[in-house]
């Protein structure tokens, strides 16, 4: 029997990494909107803290853990309190991602590719989230089942000018995500992972320009750019039992940006100057 909404998530116990701001704070409040049990982890303690706390004044139940996934010691740390608190790992959200302005402007040139920014992006966007999941695997497959859920990126689907560490990170993570699917589905743990466009995260805010706005708009076949609400819908879906047959996918959600040809612009400039209507002297 299906769930009503505003309760696709009820008794589930759901971690999501990353939780303290864009993506992975509307996950962590549309989680516990669902009647979800949310440990909101972050690298920013504070941040982990606002969410939780503001989940916990609606009524919501959460708990804020500080968690640096590329230390294993703190993902350990974070399985182990989840489990000894609640009894159960039912969810894990593997969302969280290397974000470092130094880094990415390190990642620029392919003939300059840095070692330390790779393997940075490595650690943090790949065996942050495996490591997670191999942790939190055992728990799962003794109670029966789980769902784990990483965000990847459209990066990952083809090659690009600059974010070399970035998209080869996120291209690794894919294996990963179908790796853990065909390894585990057989035994009720589901893995798959949401390959985001442009959102509007602070992160992108941060470094996007009208320019670049204008400039994603004309590769979308949306009238808008994403929202981390977006991606935290897809997200409740996975983590519900509504997806329970949905396993090894990569979701793109991309405001249709990946749909099309290459040189779908090209063509629709094409056809507005056929159909332009005569100039008038």
């Amino acid at each position: 029997m299906s769930r009503s909404v505003m309760d696709r998530l009820k008794d589930k116990v759901c971690i999501i990494t990353g939780a303290g701001s864009g993506i992975g704070r509307a996950s962590a409040l549309m989680f516990a909107s669902e009647g979800g049990t949310v440990v909101v982890t972050d690298i920013n303690a504070q941040t982990a803290e606002t969410v939780a706390h503001d989940i916990t004044t609606a009524g919501g139940q959460a708990i804020a853990l500080a968690v640096d996934v590329g230390d294993a010691g703190r993902l350990e740390d974070m399985v182990q309190t989840t489990v000894k608190q609640f009894g159960r790992i039912d969810v894990l959200y593997n969302n969280a991602l290397l974000v470092n302005a130094d880094y990415v402007m390190r990642d620029l040139d392919l003939l300059k590719l840095d070692p330390e920014v790779l393997y940075a992006h490595v650690r943090v966007n790949v065996l942050g989230g495996v490591l997670a999941s191999k942790l939190a695997l055992p728990h799962m497959l003794e109670q029966g089942g789980g769902s784990i859920i990483f965000t990847s990126s459209g990066s990952s689907l083809g090659g690009d000018v600059t974010a070399f560490s970035y998209g080869a990170s996120k291209a690794m993570l894919n294996w990963y995500v179908q790796a853990i699917a065909a390894s585990f589905g057989k035994q009720g743990v589901r893995s798959n992972a949401i390959l985001p466009g442009p959102i509007q995260t602070p992160s992108m805010k941060a470094w996007a320009t009208p320019e670049m706005d204008a400039a994603f708009m004309e590769v979308l076949n949306a009238p808008r750019l994403g929202e981390p609400d977006d991606i935290a819908a897809l997200a409740v879906f996975l983590a519900s039992d509504e997806s329970r047959y949905v396993n090894g996918v990569l979701y793109r959600v991309d405001g249709g940006m990946s749909c099309t040809v290459p040189f779908i612009n090209v063509t629709r400039k094409a056809l507005a100057s056929f159909t332009a209507p005569p100039e008038t002297t």
